[in-house]
């Protein structure tokens, strides 16, 4: 049973939320079948569909980059002032550290909303970019109110500090996934799609918020965090990763990246946050299969094939200044002959 907070109390493919029968994740492998390196694109955090092309955001420039079908920056837009952008990448301590994007359609018009981390002040910052013609229009907004609104439900149960580093929408909700950090756990923030629009687009009151707590896969003593999230098959998709790193501003060691789903049906048995509901996480690895060494960042679906598989895309960061887009398959496990 999830567990609902409001402020009172506390002083990315949309479809609805109903269960559809595939494969289960356990029986899935994903697969790397195509890489793209983009030496300009900086730390990549934040990828959504936009028509037959995608939506790029990397968490150190201050550009929304467009991509084609076949994965060519064709455009790139301004999200704010590029004074800190000279270098090729905006300083650690003054970055809006942009994680996570989803699309939505709010009275007639389309729009993408960006999110800051909230990690620190100046990632408590949310951009609302209109997609309709003439142009595109970006609209930014400080939200700090609303991360500490965040940042009190998490301290009911630890003292981790936030971190949001995916967001996904279906047709009701919008969903908000904290990356752990230990002793921490996962959890998904759920809003009321219309009220959190609202609070967003007119400045109306907080929404209260559902939350349900996560246990990932683990390497050795690391347990996996959220990266990136989407809707699709009545899923949500998530990205995680596990790097060893004590706090949400350093980089560290990246030992695995992952995807799996979490069918939005079963998130009621998600809500206590002692004992999260273990989730299924497949790690990615390339076709000759060694894994992939590279931290997944976010995640974006394709579409679903015949045999109950999936085709994917996923941005990763080097930590270095550059963008990886990777194509992923999720399909059927590979028989091992005897």
């Amino acid at each position: 049973m999830a567990i609902l907070f409001s402020a009172a109390s506390l002083a990315g493919c949309q479809q609805k939320s109903t269960p559809v029968s595939s494969l289960p994740a356990e029986d899935m492998e994903a697969v790397i079948q195509k890489k793209v390196f983009y030496q300009d694109l900086p730390s990549g955090s934040g990828i959504e569909a936009a028509g037959t092309g995608f939506y790029v955001v990397g968490d150190d420039s201050p550009y929304l980059y467009l991509l084609d079908a076949s994965y060519t920056i064709v455009e790139k837009t301004a999200l704010f002032d590029t004074t800190s952008f000279a270098s090729g990448r905006i300083p650690k301590l003054e970055k809006a550290d942009l994680e996570s994007m989803a699309h939505f359609r709010y009275k007639d018009a389309d729009y993408l909303l960006l999110l800051g981390s909230g990690s620190a002040a100046t990632r408590n910052k949310a951009f609302i970019v209109k997609q309709s013609a003439p142009a595109e229009q970006v609209r930014a907004l400080d939200i700090s109110p609303f991360y500490t609104f965040l940042q009190k439900i998490l301290a009911r149960h630890s003292s981790e500090v936030l971190n949001i580093e995916g967001l996904a929408a279906d047709d009701a909700h919008f969903y908000l996934l904290q990356r752990r950090l230990a002793p921490g756990v996962n959890t998904i923030f759920r809003f009321d799609k219309t009220k959190l629009l609202e609070y967003l687009m007119e400045g109306r009151a907080l929404p209260d918020a559902a939350t349900f707590y996560i246990r990932l896969p683990q390497l050795g003593p690391y347990e996996a965090g959220f990266s990136g999230a989407c809707i699709y098959d009545d899923k949500l998709f998530f990205s995680a990763s596990i790097e060893q790193s004590l706090n949400p501003v350093d980089d560290g060691d990246v030992l695995g990246s992952f995807i799996g789903f979490i069918p939005l049906y079963t998130l009621g048995r998600a809500g206590n946050a002692t004992e999260p509901l273990s989730v299924t996480a497949l790690p990615l690895h390339h076709a000759d299969g060694s894994l992939y060494t590279g931290k997944a960042e976010s995640v974006v679906v394709q579409e679903k094939d015949e045999n109950g598989g999936y085709k994917a895309l996923l941005v990763s960061d080097d930590d270095l200044g550059h963008t990886e887009l990777l194509e992923v398959t999720l399909q059927p496990k590979t028989k091992v002959k005897e």
